[in-house]
């Protein structure tokens, strides 16, 4: 997380997208493809998970991996959406320092904004 805090609602905006997009591929996927313990992942579920990773060759980990990196960003997107729908719809928004945040800066959502930025999209030039 950042250290420094942003003065403004759309650079707050900007960088909780950018953080999104700059957190993959995540912890899980780092983990199987490294082949460590996914044990504290989960604890019910995470010794059965490293004993199947375990089992998998390094190139069936990296598949793995990309499954859960594919998996992440299809959550993210469908959080991102559903957060869109709920602000154009529902009278829902985000603020920030009191103020509303400027969201679906690309004009397709935040889901969008999302997806833009992890394809190199660059934020445009405030005016």
């Amino acid at each position: 997380m950042p250290d420094d805090l942003p003065s403004i609602p759309r650079e707050a905006y900007q960088r909780i997208i950018d953080q999104l997009v700059d957190r993959t591929p995540g912890v899980t996927a780092k983990r199987i493809i490294a082949g460590d313990s996914l044990a504290d992942a989960d604890p019910d579920t995470g010794a059965a998970f490293t004993e199947f990773a375990a089992s998998l060759s390094q190139s069936q980990r990296e598949v793995l991996a990309q499954l859960c990196i594919a998996q992440r960003h299809g959550a993210i997107h469908d959080t991102l959406a559903a957060l869109s729908w709920w602000i154009d719809c529902g009278g829902v928004s985000l603020r920030y320092n009191d103020s509303d945040m400027p969201v679906d800066i690309s004009g397709m959502g935040l889901h969008g904004d999302y997806v833009g930025r992890g394809q190199g999209w660059d934020w445009p030039d405030v005016d």
